[in-house]
């Protein structure tokens, strides 16, 4: 017998050619140290750097520009008392030039400790006043408990609106002629400010300045200030000038002023609008030429 020879029969799935991928914007590589790129753009690390850069660029301009934090006593700004932070000022004389001027301005019912100034060179051609030191009015003023000025040369010298209880210049004090005509008022204050609580001061010295303002911004009352000293204040051109100004004591020691060698005409006046309840004059006259 033959034996028989079964065929299973073949089935064939076939499928489709064909292929596809993702679009490319899935596709992305992480290289090491290289950089990250999406979808092929490369966004470099570096550009940080670049970032990093530019701050400091920016840094440079502003401080180059002089943009900058003004802080007492700077040159060329006014400040605000109680503030030690200055805003800018331009002088109206000289609006082109960097204004080298120290002005510090008090609003009424101010209190300040201390307002010093030492070894201060002043004076600038075409300027008024060296040193200006103004309240607003006869009722709104500068009150100071002690003032003393000493070692200090002015061309010339200023009071008028003011009041003073004692006055003592001494034959240290010469000038180059003088004319002195206040009232004497018994009725003037010994001004007193003793409590320096909540009161700030403000000192400068060794410096090479235009001019000094010392200026009431505001009505309503007085500026109390403890004591204000110059020692060494030396200016070449340009009056010392006070105008509506209480002082309990003025003391003059070892200053000299005078503007063209002339005693017959007055370098120094304390006009008729001064009250002083005690005056106490040693000042002698010479024929002094500041320069």
């Amino acid at each position: 017998m033959k034996d028989r020879k079964f065929g299973t029969p073949s089935i064939k799935i076939g499928i489709p050619r064909g292929s596809f991928k993702l679009p490319r914007f899935w596709a992305f590589r992480l290289p090491i140290g290289g950089g990250i790129y999406l979808g092929g753009g490369k966004l470099v690390v570096v550009s940080l750097s670049v970032v990093a850069l530019g701050f400091l660029a920016s840094l440079f301009l502003l401080v180059s520009s002089g943009d900058q934090e003004l802080t007492y006593p700077m040159l060329g700004a006014s400040y605000e008392a109680p503030s030690m932070v200055g805003s800018t000022i331009v002088d109206a004389e000289f609006p082109m030039d960097r204004s080298q001027t120290l002005q510090l301005n008090i609003p009424q019912g101010t209190r300040l400790d201390e307002v010093s100034f030492e070894n201060i060179s002043l004076g600038k051609g075409g300027l008024t006043n060296a040193f200006q030191l103004t309240g607003t009015s006869t009722t709104d003023m500068i009150t100071i408990d002690t003032l003393i000025i000493e070692d200090s040369e002015f061309p010339t010298m200023d009071l008028a609106n003011g009041y003073i209880y004692t006055l003592n210049a001494t034959s240290s004090v010469t000038v180059d002629g003088h004319t002195f005509s206040p009232t004497m008022a018994s009725s003037t204050n010994d001004v007193r400010v003793s409590s320096t609580r909540g009161a700030v001061t403000y000192a400068a010295k060794d410096m090479v300045v235009d001019r000094i303002i010392i200026r009431q911004t505001t009505t309503g009352g007085d500026v109390l200030i403890k004591l204000m000293r110059l020692t060494n204040v030396n200016a070449w051109s340009g009056a010392a000038d006070f105008d509506y100004f209480e002082i309990g004591t003025l003391i003059l020691r070892n200053v000299r002023i005078g503007d063209d060698g002339d005693i017959n005409t007055a370098a120094m006046v304390i006009n008729d609008s001064v009250d002083i309840n005690t005056f106490n004059d040693g000042v002698v006259d010479e024929p002094i030429f500041i320069r």
